[in-house]
């Protein structure tokens, strides 16, 4: 089965390559960026398995050819533009441009390609004002988006819905979690860095972490389960629902002050204190906690189970770091 994955040189979009790599599936890797050092590293042992296309999927041309070249069966729609505020603020037409016309683009030219199944991947953001409002959120749960990048990941679901009934495609849509693990970083169209990443930058270079007061609970969610979630719904034979919360499913208990105990364990220059005053903290936070979302109908109906709670998680990631430290360069300068 060869997958398309979009964005495929961006953060979740390489975790998912990757895993599909390791289990053998034929992939196309589909971005106008380039990959991050380390990565050819990583693909060395799958690399006849990959195909790396340059492009953007606002190029309809470029698009159509990529489908044409390869045997394309199922797509794993990941590029998006993941907008902060000064973004918003500057540039709102070309936010708008990806995360809206690039996913009919994708979705126009798999319907021509008979496709057999699109998995657009969405965002808890969606859920906008509801996140901070709800302890637990479910795919029925109103969405009350405000931010430019949660109207547009949500407009796109229902895009998404209103032409797989027009066109008669099976597409299915997802909202991640707070996504955290290898491949973060600046690739020019991400602008807020996970509080894990900021950390293993400090820790990597010897520097100091300065935290706020209080944790902010998220719903932290392991990328390589992100990439496993995907796919279980990219091969899963049908679905039930046109909808999936993607996430880790239980509250981790104090994971940023853990975090920067295993990182001070493996980097031991790296120090990190309690910020004085909140203004002080040089680490980026949300300021509310946000609800959990459930994932009951994902293990309802695919075979998916959580491989990576938060000690797990966490020392995949320093593994990771380990052979990787490069991807972190400039990151927090």
């Amino acid at each position: 089965m060869a997958v398309l994955v979009t964005g495929g040189a961006g953060f979740v979009g390489l975790n998912v390559v990757q895993s599909l790599l390791e289990r053998e599936h034929d992939v196309v890797l589909f971005d106008a960026g380039k990959l991050p050092p380390g990565a050819g590293r990583a693909f060395e042992a799958h690399r006849s398995k990959l195909s790396i296309e340059a492009g953007s999927v606002l190029v309809g041309e470029s698009v159509d050819a990529v489908f044409r070249r390869h045997a394309i069966q199922r797509v794993i729609h990941a590029a998006a533009i993941t907008s902060g505020p000064g973004r918003e603020a500057k540039d709102p037409s070309s936010i708008v441009e990806v995360n809206l016309r690039g996913t009919i683009n994708i979705l126009d030219t798999a319907r021509k390609h008979n496709v057999q199944r699109i998995v657009y991947i969405g965002s808890g953001a969606a859920y906008g004002e509801s996140l901070y409002r709800l302890p637990r959120l479910y795919e029925e749960t109103a969405a009350v988006p405000t931010s430019l990048y949660s109207i547009t990941k949500h407009a796109a679901e229902r895009m998404c819905m209103r032409l797989r009934d027009l066109w008669n495609i099976d597409v299915v849509c997802v909202r991640l979690g707070t996504v955290i693990g290898p491949w973060e970083r600046d690739t020019g169209v991400r602008d807020n860095f996970g509080t894990h990443s900021q950390l293993a930058s400090l820790a990597v270079t010897g520097k100091t972490a300065i935290l706020t007061d209080r944790e902010i609970q998220r719903d932290w969610v392991y990328a390589r389960d992100v990439a496993d979630a995907l796919i279980a719904l990219t091969e899963a034979s049908t679905l039930r629902h046109t909808l999936y919360n993607v996430t880790c499913g239980v509250k981790w208990e104090d994971p940023i002050v853990a975090w920067c105990k295993a990182l001070k364990a493996h980097y031991p220059a790296f120090q990190y204190r309690t910020a004085a005053h909140t203004h002080e903290a040089n680490i980026w936070y949300t300021d509310r906690d946000r609800g959990l979302m459930d994932i009951g109908r994902l293990m309802q109906d695919t075979r998916f189970r959580s491989r990576y709670l938060m000690d797990e998680a966490y020392a995949d990631y320093l593994e990771w770091m380990q052979r990787t430290p490069e991807c972190f360069d400039g990151l927090m300068s």
